[in-house]
């Protein structure tokens, strides 16, 4: 079985306030013409931080960010007493449309720690911006230790109120959540920009009680929505204090939406899926992704037996021969569904999707092309007529900004099925 490290403390060390300063202009990325595979291999960008944006009001716009003391390298130099990190973050601010830098800085920092204690490092950043305009903000945190860093590229959308960047959720404590996914009886707070002048705010409660992902290869009867529509299981309404704060009350597994008016469905969602989610912790979490790799009566079985645990061992050792290789097998397997989850979550857990899918069976692809209408993956090496190539459409859906369908081909079919047969054969693929 795979362990899972939690963090116990956390940490708020700093908070630092950013004045605008006028500079030259600069060239903005294009990620399309660029490979970000990187972005999908677990462990890889190790300093990878999480983080939150949001617009306060009409002149200031909040970067919070969080970093984990895991994944940062503490060493103790000559003449120290306590391991130390040192941590560098640039940034750069451009206005979108024009490309000009309206602001750039470097933050530097030192953590001391005692080696190996695990904590969160919670920080700010405080930027100028205006309402009616949009930003790029391009980030770069730095690991001066392990001489590691890793580049973000953010917009930030001030042409409507209510999108996602104009609320932050926090707990009683004020503690910022990095992440939408929550237990039964979570109790939050939603703070909304100052701007916004609505005292309340819908919410629409949604079940996730759906189908998972269908195999690349089948096309027949596959819907051709341009936009996904579900129907809401609830509706309620809550309202703002004077402090333009809401609490609210996660009481059952399911989506929920928060959305200004029924007439703008731009919002934000909140998940609650299963226990422990985005990783996946018991025997009961681990049955349905192995549907993918198991034929209709063993996934029957898996299922429906009394004692899944030992069903799911007596699985995996039947193909893989031996205890050794199979904590190998599972370790791998549930690695994928568990990144999967944190990547490609959207109305569906992660391992559900189109995306999740792929990634189960085949892994992180070698290449990755990716703008806001489209990524594409690319298995093997480029332009190789061996190679497999899947290309995910984004689809406009109300209740999630992160879904993308695959553009399905029965050419598939024998890449699949080499595949599934090889992990059924005791073989990572």
């Amino acid at each position: 079985m795979i362990k899972h490290k939690t963090l116990k403390n956390k940490q708020l060390f700093y908070s630092i306030s950013i004045f605008l300063l006028l500079f030259g202009c600069t060239a903005s990325e294009n990620s399309t013409n660029k490979n970000v595979a990187n972005m999908y291999v677990k462990g890889l960008n190790l300093i990878n931080p999480d983080i939150k944006i949001f617009h306060k009001n009409d002149t200031l716009t909040e970067f919070h960010f969080r970093l984990n003391s895991e994944n940062i390298l503490y060493t103790k130099k000559r003449g120290d007493s306590t391991f130390s990190a040192d941590i560098h973050i640039h940034y750069e601010l451009l206005n979108k449309t024009t490309e000009q830098l309206l602001d750039s800085s470097t933050i530097s920092f030192k953590d001391y720690s005692e080696n190996k204690v695990k904590k969160l490092l919670d920080g700010l950043i405080n930027l100028s911006t205006q309402p009616n305009k949009s930003y790029l903000l391009k980030i770069k945190f730095s690991d001066s230790s392990r001489d590691h860093f890793i580049k973000k590229n953010i917009i930030l959308n001030r042409l409507n109120m209510n999108n996602p960047q104009n609320y932050l959720i926090t707990n009683k404590l004020g503690d910022v959540f990095f992440n939408n996914y929550f237990k039964t009886n979570d109790e939050i707070n939603i703070l909304k920009n100052e701007r916004n002048l609505q005292e309340s705010i819908i919410v629409k409660y949604y079940s996730t009680n759906l189908p998972l992902a269908r195999p690349p290869f089948a096309v027949d009867n596959e819907k051709k929505e341009e936009e996904v529509n579900y129907e809401a299981k609830t509706v309620s309404t809550i309202y703002f204090d004077s402090l333009n704060t809401s609490s609210y009350t996660i009481t059952e597994r399911g989506l929920y939406h928060f959305q200004t008016s029924d007439n703008d469905k731009e919002g934000f969602t909140l998940f609650n899926f299963e226990e422990n989610f985005p990783l996946v912790k018991s025997i009961k979490n681990m049955v349905g992704p192995m549907r993918y790799i198991s034929s209709k009566k063993e996934y029957a079985l898996l299922k429906n037996s009394k004692d899944k645990k030992t069903a799911m061992d007596n699985y995996w050792l039947n193909i893989a021969g031996s205890n050794d290789r199979a904590r190998v097998l599972i370790k791998e397997y549930f690695d994928r569904v568990e990144n999967s989850n944190k990547h490609f979550t959207s109305f569906l857990e992660g391992w559900k999707t189109d995306r999740g899918i792929i990634y189960v069976i085949y892994g992180a692809p070698n290449v990755v092309y990716k703008n806001k209408e489209y990524e594409n993956w690319i298995y093997g090496e480029e332009n190789n007529m061996m190679s497999t190539s899947f290309i995910f459409y984004k689809v406009k859906n109300t209740i999630s900004n992160n879904d993308f369908r695959l553009n399905r081909s029965t050419s598939f079919k024998s890449s699949w099925y080499r595949a599934v047969d090889s992990w059924r054969s005791g073989r990572i693929y």
